[in-house]
Protein backbone atom coordinates (compact mmCIF):
# COMPACT_ATOMS: atom_id res chain seq x y z
CA UNK A 1 0.00 0.00 0.00
CA UNK A 2 2.90 2.55 0.72
CA UNK A 3 4.24 2.22 -2.59
CA UNK A 4 1.00 1.43 -4.65
CA UNK A 5 -0.29 5.01 -3.24
CA UNK A 6 2.77 6.89 -5.60
CA UNK A 7 2.39 4.62 -8.26
CA UNK A 8 -0.94 4.90 -8.47
CA UNK A 9 -1.28 8.53 -8.65
CA UNK A 10 1.86 9.01 -10.43
CA UNK A 11 0.55 6.26 -13.34
CA UNK A 12 -2.50 8.04 -13.58
CA UNK A 13 -1.13 11.92 -14.31
CA UNK A 14 1.27 10.39 -16.96
CA UNK A 15 -1.14 9.10 -18.84
CA UNK A 16 -3.04 12.13 -18.50
CA UNK A 17 0.09 13.91 -19.46
CA UNK A 18 0.71 11.42 -22.90
CA UNK A 19 -2.80 11.36 -23.66
CA UNK A 20 -3.21 15.71 -23.24
CA UNK A 21 -3.40 17.97 -25.96
CA UNK A 22 -3.84 21.67 -26.32
CA UNK A 23 -5.43 23.59 -28.72
CA UNK A 24 -3.99 26.80 -30.53
CA UNK A 25 -5.71 29.91 -29.30
CA UNK A 26 -7.75 31.78 -31.97
CA UNK A 27 -6.07 34.82 -32.60
CA UNK A 28 -7.80 37.96 -31.26
CA UNK A 29 -9.75 40.54 -33.74
CA UNK A 30 -9.53 43.41 -31.28
CA UNK A 31 -7.05 43.64 -28.65
CA UNK A 32 -9.12 44.18 -25.38
CA UNK A 33 -8.02 47.00 -22.25
CA UNK A 34 -5.81 45.67 -19.53
CA UNK A 35 -4.12 46.35 -16.50
CA UNK A 36 -0.65 44.68 -16.22
CA UNK A 37 -0.02 44.39 -12.19
CA UNK A 38 3.55 43.94 -11.19
CA UNK A 39 4.54 43.24 -7.45
CA UNK A 40 8.54 44.00 -7.28
CA UNK A 41 10.87 43.76 -4.68
CA UNK A 42 14.65 45.03 -5.06
CA UNK A 43 14.10 44.68 -8.90
CA UNK A 44 16.20 47.59 -9.99
CA UNK A 45 18.69 45.41 -11.95
CA UNK A 46 15.53 43.78 -14.10
CA UNK A 47 12.25 46.08 -14.02
CA UNK A 48 13.34 48.64 -16.68
CA UNK A 49 13.79 45.62 -18.92
CA UNK A 50 10.61 44.15 -17.69
CA UNK A 51 8.73 47.16 -18.46
CA UNK A 52 10.76 47.92 -22.29
CA UNK A 53 9.25 44.11 -23.07
CA UNK A 54 5.72 45.26 -22.46
CA UNK A 55 6.20 47.60 -24.51
CA UNK A 56 6.91 45.84 -27.05
CA UNK A 57 4.79 43.11 -27.78
CA UNK A 58 1.24 45.06 -27.02
CA UNK A 59 -0.57 47.77 -28.00
CA UNK A 60 0.67 50.92 -25.47
CA UNK A 61 -2.69 52.40 -25.95
CA UNK A 62 -4.67 49.14 -24.35
CA UNK A 63 -2.60 48.64 -21.56
CA UNK A 64 -2.55 50.38 -18.09
CA UNK A 65 1.59 49.62 -16.01
CA UNK A 66 0.69 49.14 -12.09
CA UNK A 67 4.19 48.32 -10.33
CA UNK A 68 3.33 47.64 -6.88
CA UNK A 69 6.80 48.71 -5.25
CA UNK A 70 6.41 46.24 -1.90
CA UNK A 71 9.12 48.41 0.38
CA UNK A 72 12.09 48.07 -2.00
CA UNK A 73 15.31 49.11 -0.76
CA UNK A 74 16.95 50.11 -3.84
CA UNK A 75 16.10 51.68 -7.03
CA UNK A 76 13.21 50.12 -8.05
CA UNK A 77 10.30 52.53 -7.98
CA UNK A 78 13.14 55.04 -9.70
CA UNK A 79 13.73 52.65 -12.12
CA UNK A 80 10.69 51.80 -12.96
CA UNK A 81 9.28 55.59 -13.18
CA UNK A 82 12.01 55.94 -15.44
CA UNK A 83 11.08 52.60 -17.87
CA UNK A 84 7.36 53.82 -17.63
CA UNK A 85 8.09 57.65 -19.02
CA UNK A 86 10.70 56.51 -21.74
CA UNK A 87 8.42 54.04 -23.35
CA UNK A 88 5.57 56.39 -23.20
CA UNK A 89 3.11 53.48 -21.12
CA UNK A 90 0.03 54.43 -19.18
CA UNK A 91 0.98 53.55 -15.75
CA UNK A 92 2.53 54.36 -12.00
CA UNK A 93 4.21 52.68 -9.14
CA UNK A 94 3.04 52.60 -5.77
CA UNK A 95 5.20 51.71 -2.70
CA UNK A 96 4.19 51.20 0.34
CA UNK A 97 6.33 48.96 3.14
CA UNK A 98 7.57 45.66 2.70
CA UNK A 99 4.51 42.95 3.08
CA UNK A 100 4.70 40.33 0.63
CA UNK A 101 4.04 39.64 -2.35
CA UNK A 102 -0.19 38.70 -2.09
CA UNK A 103 -0.23 42.24 -0.55
CA UNK A 104 1.84 43.66 -3.23
CA UNK A 105 -0.71 42.09 -5.62
CA UNK A 106 -4.25 43.02 -4.11
CA UNK A 107 -2.85 46.43 -3.52
CA UNK A 108 -1.77 46.59 -7.20
CA UNK A 109 -5.39 44.93 -8.68
CA UNK A 110 -7.12 47.92 -6.85
CA UNK A 111 -5.22 50.59 -8.43
CA UNK A 112 -6.16 49.20 -11.52
CA UNK A 113 -9.14 50.49 -13.55
CA UNK A 114 -9.49 47.76 -16.33
CA UNK A 115 -11.93 44.71 -16.36
CA UNK A 116 -9.03 42.28 -16.95
CA UNK A 117 -5.61 41.94 -15.12
CA UNK A 118 -2.63 40.52 -16.02
CA UNK A 119 -0.55 39.82 -13.15
CA UNK A 120 3.26 39.03 -14.17
CA UNK A 121 6.95 39.12 -12.82
CA UNK A 122 9.75 41.97 -12.93
CA UNK A 123 12.29 39.66 -13.29
CA UNK A 124 11.47 38.18 -16.86
CA UNK A 125 10.16 38.03 -20.44
CA UNK A 126 6.77 37.59 -22.61
CA UNK A 127 7.14 36.86 -25.61
CA UNK A 128 4.74 38.58 -28.41
CA UNK A 129 2.26 35.69 -28.08
CA UNK A 130 1.60 35.49 -24.82
CA UNK A 131 -0.48 38.32 -23.48
CA UNK A 132 -2.81 37.62 -27.03
CA UNK A 133 -3.17 33.31 -26.06
CA UNK A 134 -3.91 34.22 -22.36
CA UNK A 135 -6.46 37.02 -23.30
CA UNK A 136 -8.12 34.50 -26.54
CA UNK A 137 -8.76 32.02 -24.05
CA UNK A 138 -9.69 34.20 -21.15
CA UNK A 139 -12.56 35.68 -23.54
CA UNK A 140 -13.44 32.49 -25.32
CA UNK A 141 -16.27 31.98 -22.98
CA UNK A 142 -18.06 33.51 -20.00
CA UNK A 143 -17.21 30.70 -17.81
CA UNK A 144 -13.48 30.75 -17.85
CA UNK A 145 -12.27 33.23 -15.07
CA UNK A 146 -8.76 32.97 -14.94
CA UNK A 147 -6.05 31.85 -17.25
CA UNK A 148 -2.01 31.08 -16.58
CA UNK A 149 0.81 30.20 -19.32
CA UNK A 150 3.80 28.11 -19.67
CA UNK A 151 6.91 28.76 -17.57
CA UNK A 152 10.02 28.03 -19.48
CA UNK A 153 12.88 28.13 -17.17
CA UNK A 154 16.51 29.57 -18.44
CA UNK A 155 19.71 28.56 -16.35
CA UNK A 156 22.81 30.46 -16.90
CA UNK A 157 24.88 27.37 -16.20
CA UNK A 158 23.95 23.36 -15.96
CA UNK A 159 23.70 21.07 -12.72
CA UNK A 160 21.32 17.74 -11.53
CA UNK A 161 19.40 21.27 -9.92
CA UNK A 162 18.47 23.60 -13.38
CA UNK A 163 18.02 20.00 -15.47
CA UNK A 164 15.47 18.51 -12.66
CA UNK A 165 13.57 22.24 -13.00
CA UNK A 166 13.71 21.68 -16.91
CA UNK A 167 12.49 17.77 -17.27
CA UNK A 168 9.82 19.02 -14.45
CA UNK A 169 8.37 21.67 -16.72
CA UNK A 170 8.47 19.15 -19.93
CA UNK A 171 5.56 17.51 -18.24
CA UNK A 172 4.54 19.86 -15.64
CA UNK A 173 2.34 21.79 -18.50
CA UNK A 174 0.42 19.20 -20.25
CA UNK A 175 -0.66 17.51 -16.62
CA UNK A 176 -2.19 21.27 -16.03
CA UNK A 177 -3.55 21.24 -19.57
CA UNK A 178 -5.61 17.72 -18.66
CA UNK A 179 -6.71 19.14 -15.85
CA UNK A 180 -8.16 22.01 -17.54
CA UNK A 181 -9.96 19.72 -20.10
CA UNK A 182 -11.63 17.74 -17.25
CA UNK A 183 -12.57 21.20 -15.69
CA UNK A 184 -9.67 23.18 -13.70
CA UNK A 185 -6.19 23.76 -13.00
CA UNK A 186 -5.15 25.80 -10.06
CA UNK A 187 -1.54 24.93 -10.51
CA UNK A 188 -1.03 28.37 -12.28
CA UNK A 189 2.68 29.69 -13.06
CA UNK A 190 2.33 33.15 -11.18
CA UNK A 191 4.42 35.21 -13.58
CA UNK A 192 2.45 34.51 -16.54
CA UNK A 193 -1.41 35.37 -15.02
CA UNK A 194 -4.55 37.14 -16.62
CA UNK A 195 -8.45 36.84 -14.86
CA UNK A 196 -11.47 38.70 -14.86
CA UNK A 197 -11.96 41.24 -11.99
CA UNK A 198 -15.48 39.69 -11.73
CA UNK A 199 -14.46 36.52 -10.75
CA UNK A 200 -11.36 37.47 -8.86
CA UNK A 201 -11.38 37.48 -4.63
CA UNK A 202 -8.83 39.78 -2.27
CA UNK A 203 -5.98 37.07 -1.76
CA UNK A 204 -5.14 36.06 1.69
CA UNK A 205 -2.09 38.37 2.52
CA UNK A 206 -0.12 35.44 4.86
CA UNK A 207 -1.10 32.23 3.27
CA UNK A 208 -0.62 30.32 -0.09
CA UNK A 209 0.57 31.18 -3.43
CA UNK A 210 -1.00 33.85 -5.09
CA UNK A 211 -1.05 32.07 -8.48
CA UNK A 212 -2.92 29.18 -6.58
CA UNK A 213 -4.94 30.98 -4.21
CA UNK A 214 -6.01 33.36 -6.94
CA UNK A 215 -7.61 30.46 -9.20
CA UNK A 216 -9.04 28.43 -6.26
CA UNK A 217 -10.86 31.38 -5.53
CA UNK A 218 -11.76 31.75 -9.04
CA UNK A 219 -13.41 28.03 -8.93
CA UNK A 220 -15.40 28.31 -5.52
CA UNK A 221 -16.74 31.34 -7.25
CA UNK A 222 -17.99 29.18 -9.96
CA UNK A 223 -15.71 30.16 -12.69
CA UNK A 224 -12.89 27.84 -14.66
CA UNK A 225 -9.25 28.52 -15.19
CA UNK A 226 -7.69 27.31 -17.90
CA UNK A 227 -4.04 26.68 -18.75
CA UNK A 228 -2.59 27.92 -21.87
CA UNK A 229 0.62 26.30 -22.80
CA UNK A 230 1.21 28.95 -26.24
CA UNK A 231 1.88 31.85 -23.59
CA UNK A 232 4.89 31.37 -22.74
CA UNK A 233 6.65 33.27 -19.36
CA UNK A 234 11.03 33.11 -19.62
CA UNK A 235 12.55 33.05 -16.15
CA UNK A 236 15.24 32.31 -14.66
CA UNK A 237 16.38 29.58 -12.29
CA UNK A 238 19.47 29.07 -10.22
CA UNK A 239 21.80 26.57 -11.10
CA UNK A 240 23.50 26.64 -7.36
CA UNK A 241 21.68 23.90 -5.41
CA UNK A 242 21.88 26.58 -2.33
CA UNK A 243 19.50 28.90 -4.49
CA UNK A 244 16.96 26.42 -6.18
CA UNK A 245 16.34 24.76 -2.86
CA UNK A 246 15.63 27.45 -0.87
CA UNK A 247 13.44 29.10 -3.92
CA UNK A 248 11.48 25.73 -4.57
CA UNK A 249 10.76 24.87 -0.81
CA UNK A 250 9.32 28.18 -0.27
CA UNK A 251 6.91 27.74 -3.81
CA UNK A 252 5.95 24.25 -2.46
CA UNK A 253 5.29 25.32 0.78
CA UNK A 254 3.23 27.98 -0.56
CA UNK A 255 1.29 25.62 -2.98
CA UNK A 256 0.63 23.37 -0.05
CA UNK A 257 -0.74 26.08 1.94
CA UNK A 258 -3.33 27.39 -0.98
CA UNK A 259 -4.28 23.81 -1.61
CA UNK A 260 -4.72 22.98 2.69
CA UNK A 261 -6.33 26.56 3.09
CA UNK A 262 -8.75 26.27 0.48
CA UNK A 263 -9.96 22.75 1.49
CA UNK A 264 -13.30 24.28 1.13
CA UNK A 265 -13.36 24.08 -2.35
CA UNK A 266 -14.50 20.21 -1.61
CA UNK A 267 -18.14 22.26 -0.83
CA UNK A 268 -18.46 24.05 -3.79
CA UNK A 269 -20.18 23.68 -7.10
CA UNK A 270 -17.10 22.73 -9.24
CA UNK A 271 -18.19 19.31 -10.81
CA UNK A 272 -15.25 17.80 -11.78
CA UNK A 273 -12.84 19.68 -10.45
CA UNK A 274 -13.63 18.67 -6.66
CA UNK A 275 -14.42 15.36 -7.49
CA UNK A 276 -11.21 14.64 -9.75
CA UNK A 277 -8.60 17.21 -9.64
CA UNK A 278 -8.58 18.08 -6.30
CA UNK A 279 -8.37 15.31 -4.83
CA UNK A 280 -5.72 13.91 -7.04
CA UNK A 281 -3.53 17.10 -6.12
CA UNK A 282 -3.89 16.32 -1.88
CA UNK A 283 -2.57 13.20 -2.63
CA UNK A 284 0.16 14.36 -5.04
CA UNK A 285 1.19 17.05 -2.75
CA UNK A 286 0.52 15.56 0.92
CA UNK A 287 0.35 11.94 0.37
CA UNK A 288 2.71 10.99 -2.10
CA UNK A 289 5.85 12.56 -0.65
CA UNK A 290 5.33 10.86 2.93
CA UNK A 291 4.48 7.66 0.90
CA UNK A 292 7.76 7.41 -1.41
CA UNK A 293 10.19 8.47 1.09
CA UNK A 294 8.66 6.04 3.60
CA UNK A 295 8.45 3.51 1.03
CA UNK A 296 12.28 4.12 0.49
CA UNK A 297 12.76 3.09 4.09
CA UNK A 298 10.76 0.07 4.47
CA UNK A 299 12.18 -1.42 0.85
CA UNK A 300 15.99 -0.59 2.32
CA UNK A 301 14.98 -2.31 5.65
CA UNK A 302 13.57 -5.39 3.84
CA UNK A 303 15.91 -5.92 1.53
CA UNK A 304 18.97 -5.11 3.80
CA UNK A 305 17.63 -8.76 6.05
CA UNK A 306 17.79 -10.41 3.06
CA UNK A 307 21.55 -8.64 2.28
CA UNK A 308 23.18 -6.06 3.31
CA UNK A 309 24.17 -5.32 -0.04
CA UNK A 310 20.94 -5.18 -1.62
CA UNK A 311 19.79 -2.36 1.06
CA UNK A 312 23.04 -0.51 0.11
CA UNK A 313 22.37 -0.87 -3.45
CA UNK A 314 18.97 0.67 -3.43
CA UNK A 315 20.07 3.90 -1.90
CA UNK A 316 23.01 3.96 -4.29
CA UNK A 317 20.51 3.15 -7.38
CA UNK A 318 18.64 6.40 -6.05
CA UNK A 319 21.64 8.26 -5.80
CA UNK A 320 22.94 7.33 -9.02
CA UNK A 321 19.34 8.37 -10.24
CA UNK A 322 19.56 11.64 -8.90
CA UNK A 323 23.13 12.72 -10.19
CA UNK A 324 22.22 11.58 -13.62
CA UNK A 325 20.01 14.84 -14.02
CA UNK A 326 23.11 16.52 -14.38
CA UNK A 327 24.29 14.57 -17.02
CA UNK A 328 20.81 14.78 -19.34
CA UNK A 329 17.15 15.81 -17.70
CA UNK A 330 14.70 12.73 -17.03
CA UNK A 331 12.07 12.64 -15.32
CA UNK A 332 13.04 10.27 -12.64
CA UNK A 333 15.58 12.17 -11.25
CA UNK A 334 13.58 15.31 -11.10
CA UNK A 335 10.48 13.41 -9.45
CA UNK A 336 12.89 12.52 -6.77
CA UNK A 337 14.35 15.59 -6.33
CA UNK A 338 11.12 17.48 -6.69
CA UNK A 339 9.38 14.52 -3.82
CA UNK A 340 11.99 16.19 -1.72
CA UNK A 341 11.30 19.59 -2.09
CA UNK A 342 7.10 19.04 -1.26
CA UNK A 343 8.22 16.76 1.39
CA UNK A 344 10.15 19.52 3.18
CA UNK A 345 7.56 21.61 2.44
CA UNK A 346 5.04 19.58 4.16
CA UNK A 347 7.64 20.74 7.92
CA UNK A 348 7.95 24.71 6.39
CA UNK A 349 4.34 25.23 6.64
CA UNK A 350 4.48 25.87 10.18
CA UNK A 351 6.50 28.62 9.43
CA UNK A 352 5.61 32.30 8.09
CA UNK A 353 7.28 32.65 4.51
CA UNK A 354 4.81 35.10 3.41
CA UNK A 355 7.87 37.63 2.59
CA UNK A 356 11.23 36.21 1.42
CA UNK A 357 14.39 37.45 -0.21
CA UNK A 358 14.42 37.27 -3.94
CA UNK A 359 16.49 34.66 -5.62
CA UNK A 360 19.85 35.96 -8.05
CA UNK A 361 18.65 37.99 -10.45
CA UNK A 362 20.30 37.51 -14.59
CA UNK A 363 19.15 39.29 -17.75
CA UNK A 364 17.66 37.01 -19.98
Amino acid sequence: MVTAIPLTVYFIYIIAALTSKSKTPIPLENYPLISIVIPAYNEESSIADRLNNLADIYPKDKMEIIVSNDGSEDKTAEVARKAIDNNYLQGKVITYPRSGVNKAINRGINESSNDIVVITGADGLFDEKTIPDLLSVLLSSPDIGAVSGDLIPIAKGESVFSNSEAAYRSIYGKICTWESKVHSTYCFNGPVVAFKKEASSILNTRRGADDASMALSVIKKGYRCQYVPSAKFYEYVPDKFYEQRRQKIRRSTRLLEATFFNRDVLSASCGKFKTIVFPLRILMFFVVPTMFFLSIILWTAVLALINPLYGLGLIALIILIVISGSLKPNILSSFIIYQAYLFLGLFNMLRDVHIWEPTERVKI
